[in-house]
């Protein structure tokens, strides 16, 4: 195996590695369907939890803080599922 094939390996399986997701119950592919179905639950439950907080308090500032960054994993994790939805350029010239 020459270098340039065992960097590329490397590289994919790093990328690889990057793209998965902790979900509860495990791993998965960043931006599959399980992916983006936690990300909602874990968002809804944490609301659940900032609500139940008083107005103005350290508590309801810190779930809003996660709140905030949930939903930005979340956009971002849909965004990869369109992509991985959309046929490759390379799959239709194929056909």
């Amino acid at each position: 195996m020459s270098r340039t094939d065992l960097r590329k390996y490397i590289e994919l399986v790093v990328e690889k590695r990057l793209r998965e997701a902790d979900v509860t119950d495990g791993k998965a592919e960043w931006g599959s369907d399980k992916h983006v179905e936690d990300l909602k639950n874990r968002i809804e439950d944490l609301i659940k939890w900032r609500d139940k907080q008083r107005k103005g308090t350290e508590a309801r500032a810190n779930y809003a803080r996660l709140v905030t960054r949930l939903r930005a994993e979340l956009k971002s994790a849909m965004r990869q599922a369109l992509k991985n939805r959309q046929p490759a350029v390379d799959e239709l010239e194929d056909e």
